[in-house]
Formats: C-alpha cells, structure tokens, sequence
C-alpha cells in the first residue's frame, strides 16, 4: 500500500474501475446473447463469465491493495484507466439517455392494470415447476399485467387501413412455473379487444411439458382479418415442429422468413415474420412491393435493415425490458447485440416505427419496475389521431382489477 494515500481513499477509488469493470462484463453478456447462438450454449458462456467476473474481480482488488491500480503500469494501467471512464461516464451517460428517451411525436396510449397478485386466489395462477417460488418473491410485479392500448399517427397510412386494429402478444414462456390459468386470464383480457389482427412475435414455450397449453389458450383468440405468429429463440430448443403444428391448429399462421399479402379494398398489405437470427431471416429482394409493410421480427436488432427494407410498421420483444429495471440505471441485461438501445417502447427513425413489447412471461419469472404487458394499436392517419376510449376487461371471479385507465 502506498503511504501517500489513506486506506479510506484507496478504497473510494476503487469504485470508478469496478464499476467500469462490470459495465465491461454486462455488455459482453448482452451483446453475445444477441448474435443468433443456441440458448444452451449462451446458459454455459454465461456461467463461465459470471466465474471470469467474480475470479478477475477479486484478483484485481487483490493487487490493489497491494499497490493502488493508479500505480500500476503498462496494459493493467490502461484497463484500469478504460474502466475508471466507463464506470463514471460511459455507463451512466447511457442511463441518462435510456431514462430522458421520449416517445415520438404522433403516438398517445392509455394503460389498465390487470392485478392479480394482491388477490386471495393469486396462487391459483402459480405453478408448481421449477422457479415458481420466484412468482412468490415480495413486489414481485410478473402477475401484474398491464394491459396498454396506442393510437398510432403514420403519415404513409393507406386510407382503407384507416382505424386498423392490432393486438400483440410476446414472450408468453409457457412453463410449469406459472399456472396455465395465468396466460388464460391474458388471453381473455385480449378477447376483450375487438381486434383485425393479432399477432404473436415469438419466445411461446420454455418447458416441454407446456408445449399442450398452446392451442387451448391461443385458440379462442379472434380476429376480423387473421392471426399470424413467429418463433423465438427458446422456441427453438423446445420442438418448434410440434410448437408450429399446435400453433397452426389454434387458427394462427406461421411467417417465419416469409411473408404473405392481404389485399384490404385494393391496398396491398404485406406482413412478414422472422425470429432470425435464430431462425430463416430475410433479404431486402425478399420483401414483396406492397401499400404497407408490417414485420414481426422477435429481436429488435433488426431495426436498422428495416428502415432499409421500407418496412412502416415494426413490432418485437425478446428484451423484456429488461425485466428488472433499477432506480437511475434502468435496465442491466438485455439480450441484444445493441445491448440496452432497443429495452422497450417505442423507436422511429426514416419512416420505421418500432414497438418493443416487453413481453407476458419469462425464462426466470422476476419483474421490478417492468410488469408484463400485452398490446393494442390502432392505425391512424398523421392528420386522424384521436384519443383513445377505455373498455372494461370483463374478470373472472377472484381477480382484482383496477378500473381507471391512466395516461400511458
């Protein structure tokens, strides 16, 4: 230790390059659970970086109280130095832009909140399987589902899809933990929307045994003009023929890497799917000539070759929002190769809009400050923008709703 500096302070300025040091790591993370690798493969790379983490960490506060790291030299030195900047700029710069980003111009949206924890009968839609206990965990928000409705301004809106209604539905993660109840009661919530579309964008199944809930719940889904679903990467490691098959006889139809076009009075309107880059992607000779283009696609990362595909409307989710979002730092882990860009809401950029749900379920069943949702929009003119009327969902007995909408 050096005599020249007190414990306390050698200490304190250790922070700035640990906190560096753990940016550097969460991005590592989130940037190669972005890049299309199997969900197997990415659960054991995770574990050994978390072991890197915690071994590196203690080595270096170890050689820190040996010699302070604003002593050391060469490329330990120079680290030190990057993560010293990261830890106290980098890192909460990009907090600062998640936390001051505003919804673009154009869009207005109300909220409900259907709240199923506080009730009497909340562990009727717990299950028993493997994580369960993580449904039980105090302010744990997983079964406090809000259900969130945008009227949507786009300038390049055909007229004859004037008022056209959209529900979305992401990362469902059927599996034991959950009680089957629980999607059931997202479902009829959705019900409770009139809808022309509904569209599923992927992550349906993360258990085998939850592979049979699929038809029942999703098939009292309803919609004036179709239902169209895509896979997700943890549909991948669970027997996406079966999961397609049960899809397909819930009335959904499968756009994975493909598109199809509904003619609606005479305007073309192309909707295309892909869970790429787990799953076929697309090309930009692959989009057909169209009125108006909607994509599904499971990752936001695709987000700036849609802008170059001409794509108007995007809707994603896979991120989650993060699923734990904490105060001034927003969300950690974010499986995208962006990292934390693309964690929730809404993204406009060259005529793209794009929405990033956060999902109704999830692998590990824990939300702070990022309840699950599910999602309707209605398309409208830049000069038709209208504010949005509330509908009361019908509930079942034993579940608590709050009534007022709020302003989203």
């Amino acid at each position: 230790m050096s005599p020249d500096w007190p414990w306390p302070v050698v200490v304190a300025l250790v922070i700035p390059p640990a906190l560096g040091h753990l940016y550097h790591f969460i991005l590592l993370i989130n940037v190669s659970s972005g890049l299309g690798l199997r969900e197997p493969l990415m659960d054991r790379g995770r574990a050994l970086l978390f072991a890197g983490l915690l071994i590196s960490s203690i080595l270096l506060l170890w050689m820190h109280v040996r010699a302070p790291w604003w002593t050391w030299s060469g490329t330990l030195w120079s680290y030190a130095v990057v993560c010293a900047v990261s830890g106290t700029i980098v890192w909460p710069f990009n907090s600062l832009l998640i936390a001051r980003r505003r919804r673009p111009d154009g869009i207005a949206g109300r909220r409900e909140t259907l709240d199923l924890a506080p009730t009497k009968r909340a562990s009727a839609f717990i299950g028993s399987g493997r994580g369960s206990w993580l449904l039980r965990l105090p302010k744990n928000e997983s079964l406090k589902l809000c259900l969130r409705e945008w009227d949507l301004s786009i300038t390049a809106l055909p007229e004859p899809l004037e008022g056209l209604r959209i529900v979305q539905i992401s990362d469902l993660h059927f599996a034991p933990c959950y009680n089957r109840r629980y999607f059931e009661s997202v479902v009829d919530a959705c019900r409770a929307w009139e809808a022309d579309l509904v569209f599923v964008t992927g992550d349906l199944v993360d258990h085998d045994l939850a592979i049979a809930w699929i038809e029942p719940v999703l098939q009292p889904l309803e919609a004036r003009l179709g239902k169209f679903a895509i896979l997700g990467n943890h549909d991948k490691e669970h027997h996406p023929r079966e999961i397609a098959g049960d899809l397909k006889r819930a009335g959904f139809e499968i756009l994975e890497g493909r598109w199809t076009i509904l003619d609606l009075e005479g305007t073309a309107l192309a909707i295309g799917g892909t869970s790429a880059p787990w799953g076929p992607g697309f090309k930009a000779i692959d989009v057909p000539s169209a009125d108006f283009h909607i994509l599904l696609s499971h990752s936001p990362d695709l987000f700036y070759k849609a802008q170059g595909w001409g794509i108007n409307l995007m809707l994603s989710g896979h991120n989650h929002g993060g699923q734990i979002r904490l105060p001034l730092c927003g969300p950690v882990f974010m499986p995208s190769r962006y990292s934390r860009r693309f964690d929730r809401g809404f993204f406009r950029q060259k005529g793209t809009l794009l929405y990033v749900s956060e999902g109704v379920g999830g692998k590990h069943p824990v939300r702070y400050g990022c309840p699950p949702e599910v999602t309707r929009f209605v398309l409208q003119t830049a000069t038709g923008l209208r504010r949005l009327g509330g509908k009361t969902v019908p509930m079942r007995k034993g579940e608590a709703l709050e009534r007022d909408w709020v302003e989203d």
